[in-house]
């Protein structure tokens, strides 16, 4: 299990990733090269392995009662499945696979969350920073298969530039968050599910237009 220093430095460590995915995907937004596809495999791919982390810490617990392991790994399995789905061609497939996807993460959340191990929980919390994340993700994927289904140039370049700028924000707001996890983890939470929550109302209002 994680001590304090490696919970702190894993902790930043995740912080500074993602927001070096996030400036990746601002400046292919900028260029309008970024194919939704493979951003959703690869946030896919990155959340796959936060979750065999988490599997891992889970199996070297041993003073997690049998029933609940049991439980939880089973949640996760389902999890697991659910992200290790084929690729989502278009619109309709990907908002499917978000539907299931969000739903097994919380019934896994459900699951752990009554855990009450002080050491296991360390590596929920981490688990918990890369949902934030991956979840504020999707809502930007979204956005971008969005952008594919747009016909005229002039519109697609000003979407582009719009999203672009949003982007851009949302990365001044993790280098905010990455100064806050080195002083207070849960304030740190607390922000990213922020962060989550006005990337989802503005990816809502944004593909309504």
């Amino acid at each position: 299990m994680m001590d304090a220093k490696q919970f702190s430095d894993q902790t930043k460590q995740l912080v500074s990733d993602w927001q070096k995915k996030l400036e990746e995907m601002q400046v292919q937004f900028s260029l309008g090269k970024m194919d939704a596809v493979d951003a959703f495999e690869k946030q896919k791919e990155q959340y796959r392995a936060a979750l065999l982390t988490l599997k891992e810490n889970l199996d070297k617990g041993q003073d997690l009662a049998e029933e609940k392991t049991a439980e939880m790994k089973a949640k996760m399995e389902e999890l697991r499945l659910q992200l290790s789905l084929g690729k989502a061609d278009g619109m309709d497939a990907f908002e499917e696979q978000k539907k299931k996807i969000e739903l097994a993460m919380h019934e896994f959340y459900v699951s752990y969350k009554a855990t009450f191990n002080d050491a296991f929980n360390k590596s929920v919390t981490m688990f918990d920073h890369n949902a934030e994340a991956f979840k504020t993700g999707l809502e930007i994927i979204k956005m971008q298969f969005s952008l594919a289904k747009m016909d005229a140039k002039d519109e697609l370049k000003d979407k582009q530039k719009e999203i672009s700028d949003k982007m851009i924000e949302l990365n001044q707001q993790f280098k905010t968050i990455q100064q806050t996890a080195m002083e207070n983890v849960d304030e740190m939470n607390k922000q990213l599910r922020e962060n989550f929550e006005k990337m989802k109302a503005y990816a809502e209002g944004w593909t309504k237009k």
